[in-house]
This record gives C-alpha cells, sequence and structure tokens, in this order.
C-alpha cells in the first residue's frame, strides 16, 4: 500500500490551510533576502516541514505536514499531486529551475510532483518505514537524490550514484542534503550539525557542532565551496567559504524546519 493511497485513521478539524497570524510560525528572511509576504501559519501547531525558495528569493512554497504546498511572495498557488489530511508524513520539497514546480518526499521515499513537474520514480522507497529526510534536484529538474535518515544518498531520475564519506547504520540522524551548483556532489548535514561531503565536494567545516544535541534542520549550498546550514532555533551558520550572515528573526522554542 503506497503512501498516497493510506487511509488517514485521524482527521484533525483544523486542516493545514494556514491562517493570516505568523506569530510563531511562517518564513524568515536572512542574510540580504528582503521579508516576504506569507499568506499562512499555524500559531501553536507545529506542522510546517520544508521551504523552497526561487531563484532571487521573490517567493517560493511552504510545505505543511499533511502534503500541502503553500505559497508566499510572489510565487503562484500550485496544485499538490499528493495530499494526507490528518497524516503528519510529508518530509521535504525542492523546487525546479521553473520556480513554479517540483516535488514532495514523503517519509517512506515517494517522490509526489506538484505545478505540472513531471513524474519521475525513485530508486529507494521504505513502505511503512518513516526514514526519508530530505531531497535535492540538479540543474535539470527532474533528477536528483533522496537522503535517508541514516545518511544514505539515492538517486532518481537517471542521476549518477554518488558517493558518500559518511554512513550511521541504524541511528536516523542525517537531517539534510545540498547539491553544488555542477551537481557533481554535495553536503550532508547531520543533527549535531556536522557537514559531510558527497561526491566530488570539498571537505567543509560549519561554525557550530554540538555533540549530542539533534538540533540541525536543513542545509543550503550557495556555492561551490560552501553554503548554510540551520538549527532548530533558526540559527543559520555558514561552512566551507560561505560568508557569515545575520538573521531577521530567532526562536524561543525549535520551530525552525529548513533554510532556502
Amino acid at each position: 500500500m503506497s503512501v498516497r493511497r493510506r487511509a488517514a485513521s485521524s482527521l484533525k478539524k483544523n486542516r493545514p490551510r494556514g491562517s493570516a497570524s505568523r506569530q510563531r510560525s511562517g518564513s524568515s528572511s536572512w542574510g540580504s533576502a528582503a521579508p516576504l509576504a506569507q499568506p499562512v501559519g499555524w500559531p501553536g501547531w507545529d506542522i510546517a516541514r520544508g521551504v523552497a525558495v526561487q531563484e532571487g528569493a521573490a517567493g517560493g512554497y511552504v510545505l505543511d505536514g499533511w502534503g500541502g504546498v503553500h505559497n508566499f511572495g510572489k510565487a503562484p498557488v500550485v496544485q499538490a499531486s499528493a495530499y494526507w489530511p490528518g497524516w503528519d508524513i510529508a518530509r521535504a520539497i525542492a523546487l525546479r529551475p521553473d520556480g513554479v514546480s517540483g516535488y514532495v518526499l514523503d517519509g517512506w521515499g515517494g517522490i509526489h510532483p506538484f505545478g505540472g513537474a513531471p513524474v519521475v520514480t525513485p530508486t529507494a522507497y521504505w513502505p511503512r518505514w518513516d526514514i526519508a529526510r530530505s531531497i535535492t534536484l540538479r540543474a535539470d529538474g527532474v533528477s536528483g537524490y533522496v537522503l535517508d535518515g541514516w545518511g544514505g544518498v539515492h538517486p532518481f531520475g537517471g542521476a549518477p550514484i554518488l558517493q558518500t564519506t559518511t554512513y550511521w547504520p541504524g541511528w536516523d540522524i542525517a537531517r539534510g542534503l545540498a547539491l553544488r551548483p555542477d551537481g557533481g556532489g554535495g553536503w550532508v548535514v547531520d543533527g549535531w550539525n556536522g557537514v559531510h561531503t558527497f561526491g566530488v565536494a570539498p571537505i567543509a567545516s560549519s561554525t557550530g557542532y554540538f555533540p549530542g544535541q539533534d538540533i540541525a534542520r536543513g542545509i543550503v549550498a550557495l556555492d561551490p565551496g560552501g553554503g548554510y546550514t540551520i538549527t532548530a532555533w533558526g540559527r543559520v551558520r555558514e561552512f566551507g567559504d560561505a560568508p557569515p550572515v545575520s538573521l531577521s528573526a530567532s526562536f524561543d522554542d525549535a520551530l525552525a524546519r529548513g533554510v532556502g
């Protein structure tokens, strides 16, 4: 039985369509990015699961745990191909180069198009096991990689297999992956904010490492030599040759779910 066809066991009354309030949820800018209007937010409900930002940071999309894809900034409304009301199973979102279509990753490894993106077939799938953690796309917009919680990096859509440098069998600690612009490699961030290379990418240490604390929530590569990670409290930390950046917001609670 696929994730897409699974019947929800319980339907919450407050479907995550969002509200106008953004007191404890939503998107925040960092670095030189300007604040963007966001029509959705779920105050008091930890249901956001990922964010994807358009090229040029004009807008993007927030993913909720039920599979809803919500626009912000200048991004248009899009139609998702999968939705799981009452089931927190959506795990990550990736945007294609056109900025209006992409893919949602579910916890079992299923890859679901939105906004008119073509269907792709994963090479790894874990039915009834919530272990898929992140997804990234290559420049062609139809191939890329899925990260599992143990650190495995799995190609889809014709992407080549890339060698990983770390793997944690039996330990769900991998939290995100980012691809270099050339697509030849990238980095995986673990929950302690350690940054690990895969494929062809330079070794890049982060500015914060927290052994014993599952604190990292995402990673983004902004150039061939580095990028940024984000902690659960919204702290953006550079790795590799990326410069330090300023923040527009941080959180008293562990609310951050991604960086883009």
